[in-house]
């Protein structure tokens, strides 16, 4: 059975297939782990239960609520990877993407309202948000209505959605950049950053990792407007950084001459019609090509790699391996 997803008219495509990568990312088998070693009965209760993600045009508002029985995500709430809301970090468009996927993943699939294929994960969560609302560390009253307001998530039983999804968006670096306040999620989570979640609410993190990984370990397609280097390491001056240093494989679309450089992790890194320089800094990182390896030619210029061929002239640095369309190069090898 499907797990539905509808754009309205003016939603761009590439949202679209991000809503999908994520809610893929949310559904992706963790190994090891205590709730998501294998989430085939998730995603089948899912479908079960008639998910269904839209994602209606504009901005959200009291005014424009949709009436039907869908999860909502708003073209304005889902800023693509490497445009300049996200570079930015826009606060007017901030990424709700996570949040509102998963809060699809939780209700259908978990179950909160509707049946569920973890209800233990769901107690615990429960149990938690309540815990976590008594101590301080959820349900701040930064302002007045933050009590009326978890006064309603309790009445209809939504406190557990809430606060998993605010650690999962502090965990993956959505709140990093936020300094109008101390903590997350407008300053209601007490946590900004991954290790303040570790020092300040290590009861959501040990929810949280049961359940997912600890990258962002889906193609992600940057926007085609980026016109500039695409950090995935943790950069002081690039505030961006603190969600782009859990990516791992990242991908240029479009037709600027942008560059990736990369982090820790084992990248795989694309780059687009352009030239570009592809930079895999540490672990062992591949660069794709989507052609056969005859259509390239490869040669060296000190350290540095230059691939020529139909996709431009890219340089590539910190590279170990190259995948062609019809097989892998290891770079050094004999």
């Amino acid at each position: 059975k499907p797990i539905k997803l509808f754009a309205q008219n003016d939603v761009p495509a590439e949202k679209l297939r991000r809503a999908h990568s994520l809610l893929h990312f949310f559904l992706t088998d963790v190994p090891n782990s205590k709730f998501g070693t294998d989430k085939s009965e998730v995603a089948n209760k899912m479908a079960d239960n008639n998910a269904i993600l839209i994602m209606p045009n504009g901005a959200h508002n009291e005014s424009n609520e949709l009436d039907l029985p869908a999860q909502p995500l708003y073209d304005s709430e889902t800023p693509m990877e490497g445009s300049r809301w996200f570079m930015d970090n826009d606060w007017e468009h901030r990424d709700a993407a996570f949040e509102e996927i998963f809060h699809l993943v939780h209700d259908t699939g978990i179950g909160t309202y509707l049946p569920g294929a973890i209800p233990e994960y769901q107690e615990l969560l429960i149990a938690e948000a309540e815990q976590a609302i008594i101590d301080g560390r959820w349900g701040i009253p930064v302002e007045p209505d933050v009590t009326e307001w978890i006064t309603e998530l309790r009445a209809e039983n939504s406190l557990a959605q809430e606060y998993i999804a605010s650690v999962i968006d502090s965990y993956y670096g959505l709140w990093g950049p936020f300094d109008e306040r101390a903590g997350g999620m407008w300053g209601i989570y007490i946590a900004k950053t991954r290790d303040e979640i570790a020092a300040k609410d290590a009861q959501g993190l040990t929810l949280l990792e049961g359940f997912l990984p600890p990258t962002l370990n889906y193609e992600i397609k940057l926007a085609q407007e980026l016109n500039e280097t695409f950090s995935l390491k943790r950069v002081l001056s690039l505030p961006y950084t603190h969600k782009s240093q859990y990516m791992v494989h990242v991908t240029l679309t479009g037709t600027n001459p942008a560059n990736i450089s990369g982090n820790s992790f084992d990248n795989t890194l694309r780059g687009n019609s352009a030239n570009n320089i592809l930079d895999g800094d540490a672990g062992t990182d591949t660069v794709v090509y989507c052609r056969p390896k005859s259509e390239y030619t490869i040669s060296n210029e000190g350290s540095t790699i230059i691939v020529s061929g139909p996709d431009g002239a890219d340089t590539l640095e910190n590279i170990e391996q190259i995948h062609f369309a019809d097989g892998l190069v290891v770079l050094g090898a004999t």
